[in-house]
């Protein structure tokens, strides 16, 4: 009798589970692409980007993190509107924010805040690493947004023949809530004295860099082998029907 009131009551809990509003997620896995053709296959307009880049450690001559407008003038050149100096560690994650909420974006890194006022709406989210200098790499991990967990990274690692066609990877997030908060913590390592302009060996600019880009695809079709979907989670339903099959077993046993 025991067993069957647990089965029972694991059967009622199932069907509960069916039952019951699934919540809806904060955001769509698009998957990750690879490169900069098969981002540009994707047709995707960028209206504005956050970004964390080696610039040159600190120093006058370079920033380090900014908010910036892609061909905001027309001629291919990115405009930056704010930006901060920083002087990165080479292998220490650091933690960033991102917020959008009632046309401000916020961007925080290291202490430091970035805001700008936009007008435009986003439906897409691209989060890219580049690394385009030998034995340099970059990752953008622990990621959440809106407090729901990304499976995924965003990463980048060179060790020869890197150029800016074969030096990114895209983790792509769509179907975007109104206002949103992506935290998440990015790594970069890199060898040579980025400091040092003149050193041909390491970093400089946005030779070392992570990107999160704002804006909307606009042709999805045709996209490259380089896309790859990331496969979706087993629903809670499919788990439901299985334990209710599970009880509906034991009762039957218990009956003979």
């Amino acid at each position: 009798m025991n067993k069957c009131k647990s089965f029972l009551g694991l059967a009622a809990l199932a069907i509960g589970f069916l039952g019951a509003p699934v919540s809806a997620n904060a955001f769509t896995l698009g998957g990750v692409i690879n490169g900069e053709e098969a981002f540009n296959q994707l047709g995707a307009t960028i209206d504005v980007a956050a970004e964390g880049r080696i610039g040159d450690l600190g120093g006058a001559a370079e920033h380090e993190f900014n908010i910036h407008y892609d061909n905001e003038n027309g001629d291919g050149q990115t405009v930056s509107t704010e930006y901060r100096y920083f002087d990165w560690v080479s292998g220490q994650g650091e933690d960033f924010t991102l917020t959008f909420d009632d046309g401000m974006l916020t961007y925080e890194i290291g202490g430091q805040k970035l805001e700008e006022r936009i007008t435009d709406t986003f439906n897409d989210l691209f989060i890219r690493t580049t690394a385009r200098k030998q034995n340099n790499s970059v990752v953008v991990d622990n990621l959440m947004l809106n407090g729901q967990a990304i499976a995924e990274n965003s990463s980048f690692a060179c060790f020869e023949g890197c150029d800016y066609w074969n030096s990114s990877q895209y983790l792509w997030l769509t179907d975007l809530e109104e206002s949103f908060t992506l935290t998440g913590t990015t790594t970069m390592t890199w060898t040579g004295d980025a400091k040092d302009l003149k050193d041909k060996t390491a970093p400089h600019r946005s030779e070392l860099a992570f990107q999160l880009k704002l804006g909307d695809v606009i042709m999805g079709e045709g996209l490259a082998d380089e896309l790859v979907t990331v496969p979706e989670p087993v629903s809670m339903s499919l788990f439901s029907v299985g334990v209710v099959g599970l009880a509906m077993a034991g009762l039957r046993r218990q009956k003979k």
